[in-house]
C-alpha cells in the first residue's frame, strides 16, 4: 500500500539544490536508502514557502527555461513542470489543486483536473502537501500478480482508507500497485511531486477504474494509458513477412515484460497467418505462452 514517510528536517532547500541533489544521487525506488535520500530533499524543498511562487512569476513573465538552471512549463491543464528528468531517472512538478467552488473547475469539470478518477500510474513517485488544506485521497491496492490487466478486465481492488494530503505530508506511491482517487480540497492547495522516470516505463500499463454495479470492491478497467510506437513498429515488421521480426515477435510474446506487448505480439503474428486454422495456433500458443492477460483474449479469439 501507499507508504507515509515521516518528515522531520525543519531546512528548507531550494529548487536549484534540490535538483544538484537528486543528479549526483539519482532516485531508485527500489533502494529504501534512495527513497529517503529523495524524501528529505524533497521535503526540504517543501519547507521553501516561496519558491513555487517565485516560479509560477517567471513563467508568467517569461523568464523560465534559461541558462543551466530549472526551466519551467506547463505540465497538463493544473500542472507545472519543475525539473525535467536529468539522467533519466526523475521529474519534479507541482500540481495546482483547486476546490470544488472555483471557476476553473466549475468550467473544466472535475475529471479534467484529475478528480474522481480512479487510477493508478506506470512509475513511482512522492508526493508532498505544500500549501492549502489539501485535497482528499481514496486509497487502494491492486493486485497485479493475479488480476488481469487488459480493458475491460474485472479487477479487485482493496480499499486502505481516506486521507487528507495536508501540508508536510509526504507519501510514496509505488508503480501499478497503488491505487487512488482525488477529491477537490476545501480550499485552493498546491501539492509537490517527485516522479521516477525510467525507459523502460513505456512498456507498462496505466489504468483507470470504475466500480462494477452491485460488487463490494469489484472494478471494471476502463482504460489503458502509456502506449507507444514500439507496437506499431512491430506489427508493421511482422505483416512485412520478415522471417527475423517473426521470431522476434514470438520471443516478446513469450517473455515482454509488458502483457500488452505480449499480446500485440501475438495479435501480429496471428495477423500474418495464412488461413483461419494458422490463426487458431497462433492463439494456441499465446494461451500457454504464461499470460492471465494475453490467455484471456486468446480464448476468445480462438474459432
Amino acid at each position: 500500500m501507499a507508504r507515509v514517510i515521516p518528515t522531520r528536517d525543519p531546512t528548507p532547500a531550494s529548487l536549484e539544490e534540490c535538483i544538484e541533489a537528486l543528479t549526483t544521487w539519482g532516485f531508485d525506488p527500489y533502494e529504501e536508502e534512495s527513497v529517503s535520500h529523495a524524501a528529505n530533499w524533497l521535503q526540504r524543498l517543501g519547507n521553501d514557502a516561496h519558491f513555487l511562487g517565485d516560479a509560477l512569476v517567471d513563467l508568467l513573465a517569461g523568464r523560465s527555461g534559461g541558462g543551466d538552471g530549472p526551466a519551467f512549463r506547463g505540465w497538463g491543464p493544473n500542472s507545472m513542470l519543475l525539473a525535467r528528468p536529468r539522467q533519466g531517472n526523475f521529474a519534479i512538478g507541482a500540481e495546482i489543486l483547486p476546490s470544488a467552488s472555483e471557476h476553473v473547475l466549475r468550467a473544466s469539470g472535475p475529471r479534467a483536473l484529475g478528480y474522481g478518477v480512479v487510477h493508478n500510474h506506470n512509475y513511482d513517485f512522492l508526493t508532498l502537501g505544500y500549501f492549502g488544506p489539501g485535497c482528499r485521497i481514496d486509497d487502494y491496492e491492486f493486485d497485479i500478480e493475479r488480476s488481469e490487466s487488459h480493458l475491460d478486465a474485472a479487477v479487485m481492488l482493496r480499499p486502505v482508507g481516506r486521507s487528507r494530503l495536508k501540508p508536510g505530508r509526504l507519501v510514496h506511491y509505488r508503480a501499478r500497485r497503488d491505487v487512488h482517487c482525488q477529491h477537490p480540497p476545501d480550499a485552493l492547495s498546491v501539492s509537490l511531486t517527485l516522479s521516477h522516470a525510467h525507459g523502460a516505463q513505456g512498456w507498462t500499463d496505466q489504468n483507470t477504474f470504475v466500480p462494477i454495479e452491485g460488487s463490494v470492491g469489484g472494478f471494471r478497467i476502463a482504460s489503458v494509458a502509456g502506449h507507444g510506437p514500439s507496437e506499431t513498429f512491430l506489427r508493421v515488421a511482422v505483416a512485412l513477412g520478415s522471417e527475423e521480426a517473426g521470431e522476434l515477435a514470438r520471443h516478446f510474446g513469450k517473455r515482454h515484460p509488458s502483457d500488452r506487448m505480449r499480446l500485440t505480439a501475438w495479435r501480429a503474428l496471428a495477423g500474418a497467418a495464412p488461413d483461419r486454422e494458422g490463426r487458431d495456433a497462433i492463439w494456441s500458443e499465446a494461451e500457454a505462452a504464461g499470460s492471465r492477460a494475453v490467455a484471456a483474449v486468446a480464448k476468445l479469439r480462438k474459432g
